[in-house]
């Protein structure tokens, strides 16, 4: 007998009952933690903290250093705090960052700064002084630097205003400069003062950088160009 003939005889010989049979799978997912490894998926809360270990999340703890620094003169939503200290580089750049407050806020700086020194007593060898403001400082090093992004990352760490950020570096173990927190501290203050003008105007930011900026920044681009 064939197999054929065998198959076609115990099915008219036997009656088959057919149950729909519900299944189930139970998957385990491993998420890595620590140092990157090929073929392994990322634990995505990983991605979300700092180098310091420090959670990305909206609470007083992460933005107080920024909120006692504005005080309530200058108060700006704790939401837009916690913007100010992240940057483009954190969590791949899916939390809001600071590049655009920091746009504004440099725009802002470099032409308070501007107006700020040749507004300063005019010196008996300036070459070029129009109704009585010193246009010649503008090409000196002091004039450029007062704004740019040693003085203005310096100043951010003094203060204490990087005491929370978040942000990724290739190496943050490496010194302030090399390691790029200075990049990132200056763009915080970039943006701290584009904040300011978003919530309370351009005459509220300029006061704001005369009260609580530019003494502590000339300081600090004073040192800077003594240094070399």
């Amino acid at each position: 007998m064939s197999i054929r003939q065998t198959t076609r005889y115990t099915s008219r010989s036997i009656g088959f009952c057919y149950r729909p049979t519900s299944i189930s799978f139970n998957r385990s997912l491993y998420l890595h933690q620590g140092p990157r490894v090929e073929g392994l998926k990322r634990d995505p809360k990983e991605v979300f903290v700092n180098h310091n270990g420090i959670d990305y999340e909206l609470n007083q703890n992460n933005i107080k250093h920024i909120k006692t620094y504005l005080g309530s003169k200058y108060e700006i939503p704790d939401e837009i705090a916690l913007q100010i200290i992240t940057h483009k580089s954190f969590g791949n750049g899916i939390k809001p960052y600071n590049e655009k407050l920091a746009a504004m806020g440099s725009k802002l700086l470099s032409l308070f700064a501007a107006k700020h020194v040749v507004n300063k007593p005019t010196e008996k060898d300036a070459k070029l002084v129009i109704d009585g403001k010193n246009l010649s400082i503008l090409g000196s090093r002091i004039a450029k630097e007062l704004y740019g992004r040693k003085s203005t990352g310096y100043f951010t760490k003094l203060n204490g205003l990087n005491e929370i950020m978040f942000w990724k570096s290739r190496n943050p173990t490496l010194k302030f400069e090399s390691s790029g927190e200075l990049k990132v501290s200056s763009q915080l203050l970039y943006s701290l003062i584009g904040a300011v003008n978003i919530y309370h105007g351009k005459a509220k930011a300029e006061e704001f950088i005369s009260d609580n900026l530019i003494k502590g920044l000339e300081e600090v681009t004073k040192d800077l160009v003594h240094r070399g």
